[in-house]
């Protein structure tokens, strides 16, 4: 077999990145910290695939599998993001009318 004829080896990671939709994964992109706490088992797991090279680093792992579980199913999240615009909006029209009221009656 020639090396032309040789099939294409995927990495590992591809291979887990592809398995939990998160295929468009980058590192660079993720610049906001969030901290969490999790279960011994949960962190045994990101452990686990950072020694075996899959991910650099519990948090690389954790951000992925968030990723991933976050975008199969972006229709259900896209809607929550949807909402959750909307409440924001209805918040802050509430919170003028409230300071509007609270300062037509200190004047």
């Amino acid at each position: 077999m020639t090396e032309e004829e040789k099939p294409k080896r995927t990495s590992l990671r591809d291979r887990v990145l592809k398995n939990i939709s998160a295929d468009g994964f980058e590192e660079e992109g993720r610049e906001i910290p969030v901290v969490a706490r999790m279960t011994k088992r949960v962190v045994e797991t990101l452990d686990s695939l950072v020694a075996i090279g899959i991910f650099k680093s519990r948090s690389e792992a954790a951000a992925a599998l968030v990723e991933g579980a976050i975008s199969s199913r972006e229709d259900l999240f896209e809607d929550i993001r949807r909402q959750a615009a909307s409440l924001s909006q209805q918040q802050d029209a509430a919170m003028k009318e409230a300071q509007d009221a609270i300062l037509g009656k200190l004047k």
